[in-house]
Parts: structure tokens; sequence; C-alpha cells
């Protein structure tokens, strides 16, 4: 009977810059156990192939242009994630922030020893299916400090789209989804209405009903019902309804924009 192959550890790297994936590839090279399933020269391509391609190790650049390595491990679908090694340049905010959640990073230009005590800490996490917890901590820590999102990521067809947050006239709760209604195109985004508000500029965005966000720039008109309601008018079209409970706090940030 034929003996079994060991399990080769699916690996990735991410990095904008072609001499840093180039040394990363070939310090992998020597390893038996690794199989490089790809590399990728920005984060929108990782995100893409991290789905497509399914690694179980990924070594990522955090300074990129477009979109930095956490928007990427933000983008990813959890089911499960891979184990991420960070590569960085010096950031002491970064750094500590790492070493707070017992999350892995190697910095540039990267040290061989390092590079292997890296690597043995991210195969013994992959025996133990450790990490994403800590992981998913680190991501939290960093989308505090960067309030309020400029930006949010949506996959679409294979795809992923980049939506500003100045794009977007309205926002809608739609299931286990919410809906990012932008430039009269629709956006679904696995998220709850309630964790894209705390994102969000709030001087910017306001609730109108539970389950509606609108962004104050595109109200046209505001129309008073009775009851207490209204509708609002905005300047793309649609017409939505301000339910009374939020009328308030509508009326005064409405009321005091420039």
């Amino acid at each position: 009977m034929p003996a079994l192959q060991p399990h080769k550890i699916r690996t990735l790297i991410v990095d904008d810059e072609p001499l840093a994936r180039e040394g990363l590839r070939q310090m992998l090279a020597t390893e038996g156990d690794i199989e490089i399933v790809g590399d990728c020269a920005d984060g929108f391509a990782a995100i893409v192939a991290s789905e497509t391609r399914r690694p179980d190790l990924m070594f990522l650049d955090v300074q990129m242009p477009e979109l930095d390595g956490f928007e990427v491990v933000a983008a990813l679908k959890p089911d499960p994630l891979p184990v991420v090694v960070f590569v960085t340049a010096y950031d002491q905010y970064a750094l500590r922030a790492f070493d707070a959640h017992a999350v892995d990073y190697l910095l540039k230009p990267v040290d061989p020893a390092r590079f292997q005590t890296a690597l043995a800490r991210a195969r013994a996490n992959l025996q133990l299916h450790q990490l994403n917890g800590n992981l998913m901590a680190l991501l939290q820590e960093l989308r505090e400090q960067r309030k309020p999102a400029a930006r949010f990521l949506v996959r679409t067809a294979g795809r992923v789209v980049l939506v500003r947050a100045e794009e977007i006239d309205w926002i809608s709760a739609e299931g286990d989804y919410v809906c990012l209604h932008a430039q009269k195109q629709k956006h679904l985004l696995r998220e709850t209405l309630n964790t894209v508000e705390q994102q969000l500029d709030p001087t910017q965005f306001v609730r109108i009903h539970r389950s509606v966000i609108v962004n104050l720039d595109r109200v046209k008109e505001l129309e008073l019902l009775s009851h207490g309601d209204a509708v609002l008018l905005l300047k793309e079209g649609a017409r939505l309804t301000l339910s009374r409970n939020y009328r308030q706090r509508f009326a005064a940030l409405f009321n005091n924009r420039p």
C-alpha cells in the first residue's frame, strides 16, 4: 500500500513590490511542505485568489496602494481564514497591535532566521486551527482606529468593487446583508446595518428608519405626513420614509448642514 503523501501548506504571497515577492518565494522554495499557489501584486487580486485558490497560509504586505493588508483580511470569507503572516516596514503602532493580539509579522527586509520562526509558528497554528480569533480582534481594534470608514469592499460576480462612502446615497437592510445604493447601482455587503452604521461618519449619515440609513447630502426635499412620519425625496429620485422615532435626530443634523 503506497504511503500517504503529507499535506502541502497552500501558500499565497501578496506584496506590491516584485523584489519582495521574489524574496519570499525563494525562501519558501526550500520548504518541502510548502506549495506556493500564487502571488499577487495588489489587495484586489489577493481577495480573488484567496477565494479561488483557498490558501492555508498567506504572507501579506501591510502597506499597499488602494487596498492595504488589513482591508484585505477584513474582506476575506471567514470559512476559515488562512493563517496570515503580515509583512511590513517599521510601523510602531502596527507592531504594538500585532504583539498585543499575538498575530505574527515580518519586518522588511525579511531576516531569514525570523522568517523561519514565523513559518514554524504558522505550521503550529495550522495544526491547532487557531489564530482566527486573534486576527479578528486585531481587525476590530484597527477598524475602531480608522473611523469613519472611507470606503467599503463588496464582492460581486467573482470580483471586488470598492464603494467610497461619499458615493453612497442610502443604505438599506436586506436580510443578512445590507444594500449600498450608490450612483444608481446596488451593492450587497454581508454586514448588519448596525455594524455599517458604526463605521460611518455620524455627521454625514443618519438612521431614518430601523432598516434605512441616508446620506444627508443626498436629501432634496422633506414631505411631512400624518402621525409624525415624513418622506425624504433624494436627489437621485428615491423616496424614503422618515420614521417619527428618528425624526428628531434627523432634523437636528439636517437643519445644521452647511
